[in-house]
C-alpha cells in the first residue's frame, strides 16, 4: 500500500542507520509542502523493529522506522492529502459561517489558517509536477 504524506511545517528529523548497533545517523530536513511516499518496501532489523522505505518528492528515498511516521502524523507535523483537503473544505465553511454571524476575529483568523493551507497545497503541487 502506497501513501502519500504533506508536511506542514518546517523540521529536521534525525533518521538512524538500520544496521546492528546504529552508528550512522543522519538529519534530513523537511520543508513546508515536501511530499512523503510510503512505499510498500518494510524491512524488519532485530532489536529496532519495522522501517518502511519513504521516497520525498520522487528525488531521495531512506528508511525511516515506522513508529516515528505515526508520531510526526499524531503531532501534526504530516497529514495525508485527504486530511488536507478535509481542512481547507472545513475552513471554507468556518469563513462562511464568521461571515454571516459578522465575526471579525473569527473572520480574520480562519481567513489566514486558510491561505497558509492552500501555501502547503500549491508548494506540494509544484513538487509534483517538477517530479514528472
Amino acid at each position: 500500500m502506497i501513501e502519500r504524506f504533506i508536511v506542514l511545517e518546517l523540521l529536521q528529523h534525525q533518521v538512524s542507520c538500520c544496521c546492528p548497533g546504529q552508528q550512522h545517523q543522519h538529519i534530513i530536513e523537511f520543508r513546508q509542502g515536501d511530499v512523503l511516499t510510503i512505499t510498500g518496501e518494510r524491512k524488519y532489523v532485530d532489536c529496532l523493529g519495522w522501517h518502511v522505505l519513504i521516497d520525498i518528492n520522487d528525488e531521495f528515498q531512506f528508511f525511516m522506522y515506522a513508529a516515528e511516521i505515526e508520531d510526526l502524523h499524531s503531532k501534526g507535523s504530516v497529514c495525508s492529502i485527504s486530511d488536507l483537503e478535509l481542512r481547507i473544505n472545513y475552513l471554507r465553511f468556518k469563513v462562511d459561517e464568521a461571515l454571516d454571524a459578522h465575526d471579525r476575529e473569527s473572520f480574520l483568523s480562519f481567513v489566514d489558517e486558510l491561505c497558509s493551507i492552500k501555501e502547503i497545497k500549491s508548494k506540494m503541487q509544484c513538487a509534483d509536477r517538477q517530479a514528472f
